[in-house]
């Protein structure tokens, strides 16, 4: 027995039925049937799937590879991933792989490397799809390399460089002499001249740049020297993501300059006598260095530069090669006792000149003259008497030279120098030197003048005096006699007389000065005064 519900729900199911009939209907046949899936099979391309060597750590570019499908019906591709141990070392990106593939179509997915280490690396492309097979598994290899790069020239010499003042520059070409590309992180110099090479950004094309497999880049190099020493160092570049140096060139060179040494620096005169020329030294400049040096002029310069002066010098406007020299004299004349100081200055081309300390003391000079005052007594007019010797002696500590012997006074012509060891003559402190004087009077009656004896102590004096006699009258003969002889000579018809007394026994003290024999060298003149008096 039916109950009431029943026709209802019955009903319901008929108008559902019916409306699905009719939305079929509607639809077209290709709509109606489900999409045959396909039997064929997935190709890549390349094959097989070999990547380009890629240096260690560096990831790669991709490389594009092509998934095909050759087969009835179509494929409907869900993923594509990298599988296998060594999968690490591999990455996908760009991957338009996600959709159906029927017979003759092709998709793309970009494959690259970044391996950790060098050798083969291995690892599966796999292919998840809708159909009778799951997956599909390409195999896939590449081979992790060292970066290699090298310069062009591998080694440089810049030669002599002079130091503080030149560079040298050179240019290095780098190449990618490698299998992988390289990506260049920067370069730098190690070494113990390391900081005298440097590179010039400016110059230069490398930085930061990818090179690839034989591919290039020029890199200046400057090198500035210090000192005057050798320079070596090693060009180092490094690369991004390897350790250690990818390449190396190694510099070199060397610093240069003059390096010009006086003979003796500082340069002390010791003692001088105030007021003197005082004396002159000889000083050496040498060119101990490398590279030659010229000097534009040379000076006395600074503090008491006016108790110095450069008597002659050939090394201005020279041009001192290395091994070379030239020389100054200096000479030191102080205005007054004191310690003196200056400083002889060679400026030159290169280096900044050469300076070389003066230095002296100036001391009060002392003479004395022995004896202070002669009297020579009488002398007939008209006549000379014998030398009288005058005895200079340079009493002070300090060297005294003498230029000048006069003789001084209103009657300074009734006496006559007639030696003289003292002009020009140079004394160490206790030396001596000698003036001869003689009294020549022309006319009866006492003369005075002064004996003067200059240099570079004051001068010293000694008083002269002497009495002009009656002159000597030759004797008359008598008128209608023959001429007597004059008292005292010998002959036929002399009247005898009394012979002459013996003149006085002087004893003689022989003085050593400067190695001569100083009263010895009027022993001539004593003994012509002996000969007139006999």
């Amino acid at each position: 027995m039916t109950t009431p519900a029943q026709p209802r729900q019955i009903g319901t199911t008929v108008l559902v039925l019916l409306a699905l009939a009719l939305t079929a209907l509607a639809l077209p046949a290709s709509a109606l049937a489900a999409p045959e899936e396909g039997n064929g099979t997935l190709t890549v391309s390349p094959q097989p799937l070999v990547l380009a060597p890629t240096t260690v750590n560096y990831q790669s570019q991709g490389q594009p590879v092509q998934i095909g499908y050759e087969g009835e019906g179509e494929v409907s591709i869900n993923k594509v991933t990298i599988e296998g141990e060594e999968s690490g070392e591999f990455f996908i990106n760009n991957v338009n792989c996600t959709t159906n593939l029927s017979a003759g179509q092709q998709c793309e997915v970009s494959l690259g490397m970044k391996p950790g280490s060098l050798g083969e690396k291995h690892a599966q492309l796999t292919v998840i799809f809708s159909g009778l097979r799951p997956q599909e598994q390409f195999e896939i290899s590449g081979r992790g390399v060292a970066p290699e790069l090298s310069f062009e020239p591998s080694s440089y010499d810049f030669g002599l460089v002079r130091a503080n003042r030149e560079q040298g520059y050179t240019f290095f070409q780098l190449t990618n002499s490698g299998e992988g590309a390289v990506q260049l992180n920067y370069i730098d110099f190690e070494g113990p001249g390391e900081n005298s090479f440097w590179t010039d950004n400016g110059q230069s094309n490398c930085w930061g740049n990818t090179l690839s497999p034989g591919q290039s880049c020029s890199l200046q190099v400057t090198f500035s020297p210090q000192q005057r020493i050798a320079y070596e160092a090693d060009l180092n570049v490094f690369v991004n993501g390897a350790p250690g140096v990818a390449g190396s060139a190694s510099v070199s060179g060397e610093g240069g300059g003059a390096q010009v040494e006086a003979s003796v620096n500082p340069l002390n005169f010791g003692t001088a006598t105030a007021g003197s020329q005082g004396t002159y030294r000889t000083v050496t400049l040498t060119n101990n260095g490398n590279m030659s040096e010229g000097f534009f002029i040379g000076v006395i310069a600074g503090g008491d530069a006016g108790s110095f002066e450069l008597v002659g010098e050939h090394c201005t406007m020279t041009e001192l090669q290395p091994g070379q020299s030239c020389s100054a004299q200096v000479r030191f004349h102080p205005n007054a006792p004191g310690s003196f100081a200056a400083h002889l200055a060679f400026f030159g081309d290169g280096e900044g000149g050469v300076i070389v300390q003066l230095e002296g003391e100036g001391i009060s000079g002392a003479g004395s003259i022995a004896p202070g005052s002669f009297d020579f007594g009488s002398q007939a007019a008209g006549t000379r008497s014998a030398p009288h010797v005058f005895t200079v002696t340079n009493t002070g500590t300090a060297q005294l030279g003498f230029d000048r012997v006069s003789l001084g006074g209103t009657e300074l012509d009734q006496f006559v120098v007639s030696g003289d060891d003292c002009s020009g003559a140079v004394l160490a402190a206790g030396e001596s030197c000698e003036v001869r004087v003689r009294f020549a009077p022309d006319s009866v009656g006492i003369k005075h003048a002064a004996l003067k004896v200059s240099g570079d102590a004051p001068t010293v004096i000694a008083a002269l005096e002497g009495t002009g006699g009656e002159p000597i009258q030759a004797a008359l003969p008598s008128p209608g006699g023959p001429m007597q002889p004059p008292v005292g000579a010998s002959g036929p018809g002399a009247s005898p007389a009394m012979p002459p007394a013996p003149a006085p026994h002087r004893h003689r003290h022989r003085r050593f000065v400067r190695g001569h024999d100083v009263n010895g060298a009027t022993a001539r003149h004593a003994r012509q005064a002996d000969k007139q008096r006999r």
